[in-house]
């Protein structure tokens, strides 16, 4: 298995390589708040290092604006880290963020893909404070449209990362607003992993990710991830969870070659290939 999954390649689109003091301050956050330990250091090139030796070759990397007025520089930071790390065996794929209380994040969210090469969108909405359709996103959610990026949403508004099923509401008016715009629910919504499957057998433009939430893999079942085959993506939330990469990957061992194919990179690459 290990052997077939290195050949294949794998890409995890699920990684957050965040700069300098804020990601010291995630860490802090959730050092305090876990009972566990956390499987890698907050280092970016040990991390990478980590996710290299288990086979990924390519990575998301999914920065998350927590106020209004840091989006830009975070979009600037992920750009660098690209740079920084070109060469390294995993190729990272740059994320950009946003932030409803910025004026006009949509022309934020264009300079990052036009100005910075960024093909990624993530939004974070306990972190952010925000809903995920909030009117002040709708030229943000049209651009994702228009230019087919990925948006990552983390819709779930507890402390604790876990997502409730209304907390996905927003996601069903946005998949409905906007057709074209490729959601993908992170974590796959966990707990409320019913309704995000619901979501995505209802839009065709509704992807979920089985990113681990902190210590949990996601509840959802073989036959479920069978059936939703192309439109399910993997993820490790790498640095900060207790989840280590091969116990992640361990999940997916009851599923079919073309599912595993599918779930590790095929989807992920069929996104970015679709980016304008």
């Amino acid at each position: 298995m290990d052997e077939e999954r290195a050949q294949a390649g794998i890409t995890d689109c699920h990684v957050h390589l965040l700069p300098g003091r804020l990601g010291e301050a995630v860490r802090a956050f959730f050092e305090q708040h876990i009972t566990g330990t956390l499987a890698y250091p907050n280092d970016h090139r040990v991390v990478l290092d980590a996710l290299a030796a288990s086979g990924v070759d390519r990575a998301w990397h999914l920065p998350y604006a927590h106020k209004p007025g840091v989006a830009d520089g975070l979009n600037r930071a992920s750009a660098e880290l690209v740079e920084t790390h070109r060469g390294h065996p995993v190729t990272l794929v740059g994320g950009a963020t946003v932030h409803p209380g910025d004026d006009r994040p949509e022309t934020l969210l264009r300079a990052a893909i036009d100005d910075h090469g960024l093909r990624v969108l993530k939004m974070h909405c306990s972190v952010g404070d925000h809903d995920v359709d909030d009117p002040r996103l709708d030229a943000v959610w049209r651009l994702v449209e228009r230019r087919a990026v990925p948006a990552v949403v983390h819709a779930g508004r507890h402390v604790s990362g876990t997502t409730a099923a209304d907390d996905l509401t927003g996601v069903d008016r946005v998949a409905r607003r906007f057709p074209g715009a490729p959601i993908v629910i992170a974590h796959a919504g966990h707990p409320a992993t019913a309704r995000a499957l619901e979501l995505v057998a209802a839009h065709d433009n509704v992807y979920i990710d089985l990113t681990p939430r902190v210590s949990d893999l996601v509840a959802i079942s073989d036959e479920d991830v069978e059936r939703h085959r192309d439109r399910v993506l993997f993820g490790s939330d790498a640095p900060n969870t207790e989840v280590p990469l091969g116990q992640a990957l361990a999940r997916l061992d009851g599923l079919s070659r073309a599912t595993r194919d599918a779930v590790l990179h095929g989807n992920a690459d069929r996104l970015l290939a679709s980016v304008t």
